[in-house]
């Protein structure tokens, strides 16, 4: 890898990282979300700066190319977080229906209320 790829992909994930904190400084982000999303950061980090490390590990697990790992190892990350992000939406759609019931619960007794 060239020196000017490298810097390109140091700025770059500066950049990113920056993105992030400003993320987690406003609270937008779950802490939860966090710890993957820095520990990715950090990955990359070291890969770009010493990519001899990925082409001993991908020739290592016998990867023909060191894309193919790279790709295969992306794609497990965006399953892991799409398989979390499905979880957190199942929980919350199981909360909106307890506080519509609750909602419904407190209207009608309101209602009631005003009819005696």
């Amino acid at each position: 890898m060239n020196l000017t790829l490298k810097i390109f992909l140091v700025i770059f994930l500066l950049i990113i990282t920056i993105i992030l904190l400003n993320t987690i400084k406003r609270k937008n982000i779950s802490m939860k979300y966090v710890t993957v999303w820095i520990f990715t950061l950090i990955l990359l980090f070291i890969f770009a700066l010493f990519p001899s490390i990925l082409i001993t590990v991908s020739n290592f697990f016998g990867f023909e190319a060191t894309s193919n790992m790279v790709f295969l190892i992306g794609y497990f990350m965006l399953f892991y977080v799409v398989f979390n992000q499905s979880i957190e939406l199942s929980k919350l759609k199981k909360e909106i229906v307890k506080l519509i019931q609750e909602l419904s619960i407190m209207k009608k007794d309101e209602k009631d209320g005003k009819k005696r």
